[in-house]
């Protein structure tokens, strides 16, 4: 019993390990993809220079892009938790102005 604790606790660790995130600088109107997004609870934090842009963080539902409500829609510094089953994640910057230079971080949390 003890050999299948330590694999199963291992085994946890790799996937930890292998969970992805985005760490990006956005300058201008348009959607960057969260690679490969594993349906974990995680966190959207942005910081910057806004010059007018919305910051949306959203998930593809069928062939539609949806937020994930108004807590991942910001339009000054700011961040949230949230939770999405889907695998499919985008930031979409839109409104944005010459001085737009923001800071986007997308990750999980491991509690």
């Amino acid at each position: 019993m003890l050999v299948v604790a330590v694999l199963l606790e291992l085994t946890s660790l790799i996937n930890i390990m292998a969970l992805n995130s985005l760490n990006t600088t956005i300058t201008a109107n348009g959607s960057t993809a969260v690679p490969d997004w594993n349906g974990r609870l995680g966190a959207f934090l942005v910081s910057g220079t806004f010059d007018g842009a919305t910051v949306k963080l959203e998930h593809q539902i069928g062939s539609e892009w949806v937020s994930l409500g108004v807590d991942t829609t910001v339009t000054s510094s700011g961040g949230a938790q949230f939770i999405t089953p889907q695998d499919q994640l985008r930031v979409t910057v839109s409104g944005a102005g010459g001085s737009t230079n923001i800071t986007v971080v997308v990750k999980p949390l491991v509690v």
